[in-house]
């Protein structure tokens, strides 16, 4: 018979015996391929320039068979895209991700596909959460630059992960049951072993109990065992040796000599390669249920996401799917049920359970026109709403996405890590290998018994500790800020806040509740009162302020409805212009905005604002009318203030408001810097000349004028209810109208930096301790085994810390 030739593929890196695909490459070269899908990534990589690929030292290829079908269309992929400011998100599900090389070739990538905006790949996951311009690109063709890589891409969805999730733990817990029986069986072997070592067995007996032995171990090491071994070779093709290595070579190391002593007629160490299989897939299920601890806040978003609704139909109603629920659809929503999209109520009155939302207890009354989010409960009586996004559009599913991806988030320090354990697993292996040198050879050992101490080096020593360190921190401080209502935009947000020197508080909106009331109006020059009202109340009517919307109501009070306004124009922070019926001119806003008009404004007395907001009224260039406004303080305002100034944390009161009203609401909180007439301009210079003295910058707000501040900040946070521009530039939002989670925001942020600290000084530590000690050969490989899967799980417990702690504590 004829040997047929062996090939390997270049791109997958398989070897094959079949005639193979040739491509000739720019230096002239000839590369081999298994298949057309293989040649064909190979030049989408190379002809996106991006052929280095190839030839990186860490790089892995996926290994998923039909991944380059798409079977998904726009439409059916269209139900899983969210709105995310002037982009969509799309989160997406890669199978075949197996190592960092992955990552970056999949975000360079998708990243080329004309329209894609930004790409982020969760490794741990292995979730693509890509933000892209549906003007220019589709679903569909991100799917394909995906899958003609190799990968297979799906939807992502929280059953689907929880699928996965399941079955890994299942596979696990086999895995480990059978272990441990074994195991259990194969140490009772040993200690007959042991015991006839020193009393003295017949040759007969000791050479069945380590027949017997071989055969228990062998399972253990070979299925049991079996993702260690998969995943160290893995390692092996793709040149980047991790911690699956160490375990194999421990294991395999062990078994091997072993087989060979049983053939010679020498003591055995069946029982050290079993236990150390044993003791590792016990720490793998124990970092297993940490982590699912951890990301339990994350689920609770998306178990509050309601999964069937009632769809309102002529003639009828009937259950549909809440994917199935599209823009404009009736539902009838009943009582005890939960929302299943973002609603607008057309018919009928109840109370909504919004805690999840806001995190406030107290039911809110809802009626027609008012909107509801996703995820609240209908507690009093069935109502009809109108579905105003899809599923995957709603503010559930967006502060859920927002999580995921500062899970995936990479502060600073986990640079540091990453590089010191990828240089760190082939210095133990060398290691390993002139300690069982020096032992054998210097010290005289015998084979077995040297071999048993270079093993002990390489199973004491724990990368996977220093990979640890960051990633299960992050996961586990973003999971816990969710279910306190605190949404962080990235992992790296945590590092920064944490080091927050200044932080700039808004007035409107963010320290007060947005909603301030007429407290007094009067007239100037003798003019009628309705009359300066209705002009006022009609040239307000088209501006979202909160001072306009107050005027606006206070006029509706009295029965006076707006009218008209043409030409409406709006000075941010200052005021605004129109024209109302009988082309008369309408200015409303500060006493600045009126005198950089060139309006006089004899006749007002300033003394009588006694703090309160001032906005004057100017009709065809006379000062016509003044209303005085105040508002309510933000549950929380003070103990935020309080407790910031406390950690040694520099705040300051910046609004467009009269310096007197903004005096007044500082002294009433606590803050003894304030700042008032601060337009748009002068908030971000201030945030820029404070970030120039080399501070850590903070900034909170709510509005359209706080948005160049917010996006120039270090760290940036608003409230839910803000305007789309200010949370659009936020790095944390606030949920519900308690402004104490800012509060808790920092101090879980600084919390995490310290446990983060800690996890990578007990990383070093412990090697630098454990390493030293198995060389000079105190510690056996079990014991070692034991304490590298201690490690491991020390970090992860420690880092569940964070999800201990409580709100405003």
């Amino acid at each position: 018979m004829t040997n047929r030739a062996e090939h390997s593929c270049h791109h997958c890196g398989i070897s094959f015996g079949w005639n193979p695909l040739e491509t000739r490459t720019e230096d002239d070269t000839t590369q081999l391929f298994c298949c057309r899908g293989c040649q064909g990534a190979f030049r989408l990589v190379c002809a996106a320039g991006l052929g280095g690929f190839y030839s990186r030292d860490d790089r892995a290829l996926p290994t998923v068979s039909g991944a380059t079908s798409a079977p998904y269309r726009d439409d059916d992929l269209n139900r899983h895209v969210a709105a995310d400011g002037e982009y969509c998100r799309l989160d997406i599900l890669v199978c075949g991700i197996s190592c960092p090389s992955c990552i970056w070739l999949l975000e360079r990538m998708i990243a080329r596909v004309s329209g894609v905006a930004e790409v982020s790949i969760s490794y741990a996951g292995g979730i693509a959460s890509v933000r892209f311009d549906p003007a220019l690109t589709l679903p569909s063709a991100i799917f394909e630059s995906i899958s003609g890589l190799g990968f297979l891409p799906r939807p992502y969805t929280p059953a689907l992960s929880d699928r996965e999730a399941r079955r890994e733990r299942n596979d696990l817990l086999l895995r480990f049951g059978t272990a441990l029986f074994l195991t259990m069986q194969l140490m009772a072997y040993s200690y007959s072993l042991y015991a006839g070592y020193f009393q003295g067995m017949s040759p007969a007996i000791k050479s069945i109990l380590q027949y017997a032995s071989l055969l228990v171990a062998t399972p253990v090491v070979f299925y049991c065992g079996w993702p260690f071994l998969a995943g160290a070779w893995q390692s092996l093709r793709a040149r980047s040796p991790g911690m699956d290595l160490l375990i194999a070579v421990g294991a395999l190391a062990a078994w091997i000599y072993s087989a060979w002593a049983l053939a010679v007629g020498r003591e055995t160490y069946f029982e050290s390669a079993a236990m150390i299989v044993t003791f590792v897939l016990v720490g793998r299920l124990l970092e297993l249920s940490v982590r699912r601890t951890a990301l339990s806040g994350i689920e609770a978003l998306y178990a509050a996401a309601s999964q069937r609704a009632t769809l309102l139909e002529q003639g009828g109603h009937r259950d549909v799917p809440a994917a199935d629920v599209r823009p404009g659809d009736r539902l009838l929503v009943r009582q005890g049920e939960r929302f299943p999209v973002d609603c607008l109520v057309l018919e009928g009155e109840t109370e909504v359970d919004q805690s999840l939302v806001t995190g406030e207890s107290v039911p809110v009354l809802v009626q027609p026109d008012s909107e509801i989010r996703a995820g609240c409960v209908n507690i009093a009586a069935p109502i009809q709403v109108q579905a105003l996004r899809p599923v995957g559009h709603s503010y559930l599913m967006r502060v859920a996405a927002l999580v995921r991806m500062a899970q995936a988030g990479k502060p600073a320090l986990q640079r540091l890590a990453d590089r010191i354990a990828g240089w760190f697993v082939p210095a133990v292996i060398l290691l390993a290998v002139l300690v069982f040198a020096g032992q054998y050879v210097a010290v005289g050992q015998g084979f077995g018994p040297a071999l048993m101490v270079s093993l002990s080096v390489v199973l004491i020593a724990c990368p996977c500790a220093m990979g640890l360190a960051v990633p299960a921190a992050v996961l586990a401080a973003c999971s816990r800020s969710a279910a306190l209502g605190i949404i962080l935009r990235s992992g790296e947000v945590i590092e920064r806040l944490a080091a927050v020197q200044s932080v700039f508080f808004d007035k409107t909106g963010t320290i007060t509740m947005g909603q301030p009331q007429v407290i007094s109006f009067c007239t100037f020059n003798g003019l009628d009162e309705l009359e300066v009202l209705s002009a006022a109340a009609s040239a307000e009517q088209p501006a979202a302020h909160p001072l306009a919307r107050a005027i606006v109501a206070f006029a509706a009070e009295i029965g006076l409805l707006p009218g008209e306004c043409r030409g409406f124009a709006i000075t941010p922070g200052k005021g605004i212009r129109g024209e109302t019926e009988g082309s008369r001119r309408i200015l409303c806003g500060s006493a600045a905005f009126l005198e950089e008009q060139g309006v006089p404004l004899s006749g007002r007395d300033d003394r009588e604002i006694a703090g309160d907001t001032e906005v004057l009224v100017v009709i065809d260039g006379r000062l016509a009318g003044r209303f005085l406004l105040c508002d309510q303080l933000r549950p929380g305002a003070e103990e935020l203030v309080s407790s910031l100034i406390s950690r040694g944390l520099d705040l300051m009161l910046v609004s467009g408001d009269a310096q007197p009203v903004v005096d007044r609401i500082a002294a009433a909180i606590g803050m003894g810097r304030a700042l008032g007439n601060m337009t748009p301009d002068r908030k971000l210079e201030l945030v820029q000349s404070t970030q120039a003295e080399g501070r850590i910058v903070l900034m909170a707000g709510d509005g359209v004028n706080d948005a160049p501040a917010l996006a120039a900040a270090d760290v940036s946070c608003s409230l839910t209810g803000s305007c789309d521009i200010a949370l659009e530039n936020a790095d944390i939002i606030i949920t519900g109208d308690d402004l104490r989670r800012l509060a808790t925001a920092h101090r879980i942020a600084c919390t995490t930096m310290s446990v983060i600290r800690q996890n990578l000084a007990w990383a070093f530590l412990y090697n630098i301790i454990g390493i030293p000690l198995a060389m000079f050969g105190v510690l056996t490989p079990v014991y070692a085994a034991v304490a590298m899967t201690a490690s491991s799980l020390l970090v992860s417990l420690n880092s569940l810390r964070l999800m201990r702690i409580k709100h405003h504590g």
